[in-house]
């Protein structure tokens, strides 16, 4: 069923996408892979893990701006010319992502589980998310995932078995990187390594529910 939009939100959508667009091609001038933090909260984990790595490119996304203003002040005091935060919903800055920028590592980190069953629609790590991305990274690539929510870990884990572009490695080693405040607080987490097979990916559309389909889908380059 084809969903009628108000043209005064297609118009904001349209130039949040645009706005969007720019800021990616400016921090990501020319192709390269990147380590893509989805919900990078207050920047914890990120930036100590740029600072463990000054070769990788990491890059976080976040909605909330309060967030996004301490993360950009965490990577200000450590001088890191190599992490960067921007405010964005993770399948809007897949969708502008540049020709030839490829993901090397996709980390989520206790996102929202949207525990309701109503509210189940919004979770983002379903097995259309995961065989969209997997059209911008390379064989070897790999997704971290770690939640306190049994029930969407075994979710995640049950999506990524039926898909042939990514292999889930039980007892694969978790990087060092610095604990998030989530983690602090999780009397107990699950995690999850999955890695980018060789499997030719389905084109994919990613959208975001109730939003508009993106002008051009995302392209590999």
């Amino acid at each position: 069923m084809k969903t009628s939009y108000k043209p005064d939100f297609l118009e904001r959508i349209t130039q949040r996408r645009a706005a969007l667009r720019a800021d990616v091609a400016a921090l990501l001038p020319a192709p390269r892979p990147i380590v893509w933090e989805i919900g990078s909260g207050h920047g914890h984990f990120l930036v100590g893990y740029a600072q463990q790595h000054p070769e990788k490119y990491c890059l976080g996304v976040d909605i909330q701006l309060e967030r996004l203003e301490r993360s950009g002040k965490k990577r200000d005091r450590a001088r890191l010319a190599n992490c960067h935060f921007l405010r964005a919903e993770a399948r809007e800055f897949y969708n502008v992502l540049p020709a030839g920028v490829t993901l090397a590592e996709i980390w989520v980190l206790f996102p929202d589980p949207w525990p309701k069953a109503r509210h189940n629609k919004n979770r983002l790590l379903k097995p259309e998310f995961f065989e969209g991305v997997a059209g911008r990274a390379g064989e070897g690539a790999r997704i971290y995932f770690r939640t306190d929510h049994l029930e969407y870990f075994r979710e995640v884990e049950s999506a990524l078995r039926t898909l042939a572009t990514w292999k889930t490695e039980p007892g694969a080693p978790w990087p060092e990187g610095t604990v998030t405040v989530f983690q602090e607080r999780a009397p107990s987490y699950h995690s999850l390594v999955a890695v980018r097979t060789s499997h030719p990916a389905k084109p994919v559309e990613i959208v975001a529910p109730g939003l508009p389909r993106p002008a051009s889908p995302t392209s590999p380059g």
